[in-house]
């Protein structure tokens, strides 16, 4: 997901980073529990029986490969990137290549790889907003059979829930995370530029972006937790062009809220929301090792604010989870 060409739009790849940059990745991120699974298995079988097959777009470190290959019978992960799916072949060596294949390709250009109907399931975790809606939708439907599921979801960064801490460390936490993403929303050329803004104004929507047409799709489901909270990893002053959330929902199809303070809830201190912050988005090691002294100022107003860099403060995670059921043929 780093930068590579700046006149290229396709530049969600990994390049030059950090060997551990996915281990710290994954220590420092949700882990994809019944919140998720069990609501997205529910919602599958009350539209079909079958679990042949499932694929898992933009897979990265793999961290839905897991839940999924203990309910289904093949998955096949895919990426745009070779130095992810190379991770996530490491991470599951052990899974035999009867039951989890891998597939190097861009979410929109998956009809090369795979035959139509040939997936029970679909996939997509913190990689939607990156890719250009419609193709993806249509790769998506093409792909699925007849009442497959397709299942889409992002969380945006942790929030504090300690009412006694949140108001005078969320603010830090903000410019931290927006110190950290606005050389790379603003460094690239026009279409990195474009891409950017699209996936900006995704999830500044929280996912309502998306439309569902009634002719392909049915059931459609959004479920959103922690909504007082951004989605984004970055707020709008971080971007260099405005954001725009777009809506649309249709009347027909079901939204739900929840706000949860337990929802993937973490303890941290000062230390761990630093190691999140540097995993949060990949960079060369020489950026990772270079002085940054506003970082360095901010990271100690926020250890100040949350008590000292040894206190663990309460934080919990904002989340939608998209569903859609694929109609049968007419």
């Amino acid at each position: 997901m780093s930068v590579t060409d700046k006149d290229d739009p396709v530049f969600w790849k990994l390049q030059d980073v950090e060997p551990t940059y996915w281990d710290e990745y994954i220590a420092t991120r949700p882990v994809y529990g019944a919140k998720i699974f069990q609501r997205i298995y529910d919602y599958h079988a009350s539209h079909s029986p079958s679990r042949l097959a499932a694929l898992d777009i933009g897979t990265g470190s793999g961290s839905a490969i897991g839940p999924l290959a203990q309910h289904f019978d093949h998955v096949v992960a895919s990426d745009n990137d070779p130095t992810s799916l190379a991770f996530a072949r490491g991470r599951y060596a052990a899974v035999p290549a009867s039951h989890l294949s891998y597939t190097l390709s861009s979410g929109e250009d998956l009809l090369q790889h795979h035959s139509p109907t040939s997936f029970d399931l679909i996939t997509c975790a913190e990689t939607f907003p990156l890719m250009d809606t419609l193709p993806a939708l249509h790769n998506a439907s093409t792909l699925l059979r007849p009442g497959g599921t397709l299942a889409i979801w992002f969380y945006g960064p942790p929030f504090f829930t300690e009412e006694a801490f949140a108001g005078a460390c969320q603010p830090v936490l903000d410019a931290i995370m927006d110190h950290n993403f606005r050389p790379v929303v603003n460094g690239g050329g026009d279409a990195q530029r474009e891409a950017w803004r699209r996936a900006a104004d995704g999830k500044a929507s929280w996912l309502d972006y998306i439309p569902f047409d009634p002719a392909t799709w049915t059931d459609v489901q959004r479920h959103k937790w922690n909504t007082q909270a951004r989605l984004s990893f970055f707020t709008p002053a971080a971007c260099g062009f405005p954001v725009k959330p777009v809506s649309r929902v249709e009347a027909h199809e079901l939204v739900s809220e929840e706000r949860d303070a337990d929802f993937w809830k973490v303890e941290w201190d000062g230390r761990m929301l630093r190691r999140f912050v540097r995993a949060s988005f990949p960079k060369t090691r020489e950026v990772l090792e270079g002085k940054d002294e506003i970082m360095d100022a901010l990271f100690k107003r926020l250890m100040n604010a949350m008590g000292g860099q040894d206190a663990r403060r309460k934080l919990s995670w904002p989340a939608v989870l998209v569903l859609a059921s694929r109609k049968g043929d007419s």
